[in-house]
């Protein structure tokens, strides 16, 4: 089952790479943050969807490292719990 989060969870960051061209540094340790705070599919697609926006907003057409203290406020914001 954690493998299958995993796998799910960076299939949608890579997604956002892909969306914006660009790639994200951190990527591993936000996966590891989204699956530690997360208890459902619905939970990490919520996730993924408020970091997609984030990267709309934020990101750079190269490279980005999303700072852990967004990672975990967006976390919260979406589904209430750290």
């Amino acid at each position: 089952m954690k493998n299958d989060t995993n796998s799910l969870i960076m299939s949608q960051l890579q997604m956002i790479e892909h969306c914006y061209g660009l790639s994200m540094l951190n990527k591993e340790e936000i996966c590891r943050a989204i699956s530690r705070a997360t208890r459902n599919r619905r939970e990490i697609l919520t996730v993924a969807l408020a970091l997609n926006n984030w990267v709309a907003v934020h990101g750079t057409p190269d490279c980005i490292t999303i700072p852990e203290q967004k990672v975990q406020e967006i976390i919260c914001g979406v589904i209430g719990r750290w």
